[in-house]
This record gives structure tokens, sequence and C-alpha cells, in this order.
């Protein structure tokens, strides 16, 4: 579905509220037109541009008056919202294992497309999503968001690299994450799981930390590209984070094994160059052996 049961409610106060300015009421209730449609989408942290709004329109508008009612978006939006163009890779591991890291070289270098589910959380608290404002709380506390609401934004989200491979990085986090999304996207071609020790992994995030907080401080005094601390970069929060993913790691790698996904164990506790050099020999070993011709 294109919109997780915990949105409905709050997409439906948007939908009203917009009525007022950009829409109005007939014997089939409130609708809202283009315009109207488009603010909403924004509001919810969608796509907003012109094509997807005509899109919604063209299969949503029965009476194709240029009105929009509230269960015609609704249903619309799972059929243009809610398809699932692309194929993925998990990447597990516990916070400050480098998976961001890894993705981002990945991406760089092989062509693959990053999303990143902790930024597409933290995105809709910045832009004070209905989303967004469930979640703030439980991602400062180092809980678990749940599983329809990340299952909800990552779906959305991969509408935008139709064909590519994905890499999903630090999903799934619970098994009800892995079930959820599988239910309604299939299951993944792969994992990567990037094992680190629990000390280097806090050494880490309290290193990023320190670093956001220096950024920002130069940049206040006049430097470019700051860079904001993460809410849950902090001892307390790293330190629950890191007993949630314990909790719930090994029941991930479970049902992957369950369900016969392939999963590639990488050694993070080493430099960011130690773990691609273990992915890379990986991939050598897969490829053909040439033979070479005897020369007598």
């Amino acid at each position: 579905l294109a919109f997780c049961a915990s949105e409905t409610e709050a997409i439906i106060d948007l939908f009203n509220h917009h009525v007022r300015k950009y829409g109005g009421t007939d014997v089939d209730g409130p609708y809202l037109c283009e315009q109207g449609v488009q603010k909403l989408l924004k509001g919810i942290g969608e796509r907003a541009d012109n094509d997807t709004v005509r899109c919604i329109f063209e299969h949503g508008d029965r009476n194709f008056d240029g009105k929009l009612h509230l269960l015609e978006f609704l249903q619309v939006a799972d059929k243009v919202l809610g398809s699932n163009p692309a194929r993925f890779v998990f990447v597990v591991g516990g916070p400050g294992s480098g998976k961001g890291l890894l993705c981002a070289r990945l991406q760089r270098e092989c062509g693959v497309s990053h999303i990143s589910s902790g930024d597409l959380l933290r995105g809709e608290i910045a832009r004070g999503t209905p989303l967004g404002m469930e979640v703030d709380e439980i991602i400062k506390t180092g809980g678990l968001v749940p599983s329809d609401i990340i299952t909800a934004l990552l779906r959305r989200r991969m509408k935008s690299f139709p064909g590519q491979r994905v890499l999903l990085d630090g999903f799934p986090r619970s098994t009800q994450n892995a079930i959820d999304f599988a239910a309604t996207c299939g299951k993944p071609e792969m994992a990567l799981l990037l094992d680190c020790d629990d000390t280097v992994m806090m050494e880490r995030v309290i290193k990023r930390g320190a670093a956001a907080d220096a950024a920002a401080a130069a940049a206040v005094n006049g430097a470019v590209n700051g860079q904001r601390r993460r809410g849950d970069d902090n001892i307390e929060t790293a330190l629950q984070r890191i007993r949630n993913y314990h909790k719930f790691q090994r029941p991930v790698m479970d049902w992957l094994r369950d369900e016969h996904i392939p999963i590639v164990h990488l050694d993070a506790s080493g430099s960011p160059e130690n773990v691609w050099e273990q992915l890379m020999a990986i991939g050598r070993l897969m490829r053909p052996t040439s033979k070479i011709p005897f020369q007598s």
C-alpha cells in the first residue's frame, strides 16, 4: 500500500484542511482540484510534481470533472504511489558499523542506488510530516519505528529507482520488518551483514557526533558545509540502539536463512578499505576461472 495505517487518519485531516482553499463539497463529498492534491502530496512528503498529479487524476477522477474525492485519492494512491519497480539488497549492521560508507562506495563505483532507512525517517521529521511527528521521539530514544511505517516509506522511495538495484541501508531491523517488506515488495536478492565489535561501534558513533559538532561550530564561524549532529549520535541512545540490534539481529538472520536468501558476512571492525577488499575478494572468487594455454 502507498500509505501505512497510521498515516491514513492524518492524511484525511490534511485532505479536509486543503478542501477549504483548493476544493469544495458536492453530492459525493469533499474534493480537491489539482493544486489541492499537489499541496496534499507536499504535506505528506510525497512527490508533488505535475506528472504525478496528472497521473493521479487520470486514474482517479472518474467523472473527468477536475475533482478528486477523498476515497478516489486513497484508492488511486495505491496504484500510482505504491508500486515496487526495483531490485534490492538488505544491508544489515549495528550503529557505527559502516553501512553508510560501504553503500556510498558501492553507489559511486558500482552504479547501484542507495536508500538509508535512517535518513528517510530523519527527512520525514525535518519536513514535519505526520509520520515524522510520530517517529521523532522513538528515534531520539533509540527505539524501533513501527514496521508498517518504515516499510511504507521504503516502498514509496523505491519508485524513484525503476529497474535498478537498490541497497536498503539499515533494513530490516526486525523480523517483522522483513516479513512486512517481503509481503509487499518481494524478497531481497541477498543481504550484506556487517559484523562489528560493540566497542568499535560506540567509538565511531561518539566520534561521528563530535565531528558533527565541530563542523556545526565551523559553520557558525563562517565556514561552509556545516554538518548537524544526528539526534541519535549520543552515548545513551547508541547503547540502546546496540542493545536493540543484538536483540533483533539473530532472528532476522534466521528468517533470511529460512527464506534461502544469500548472506554475505563482512568483518567491519577494521577500516572501510578493509571491508571493501573483503567484498571485492568475494566478487573475484565468483568469477569464472580463465584457462591459461600450456606452452611446451
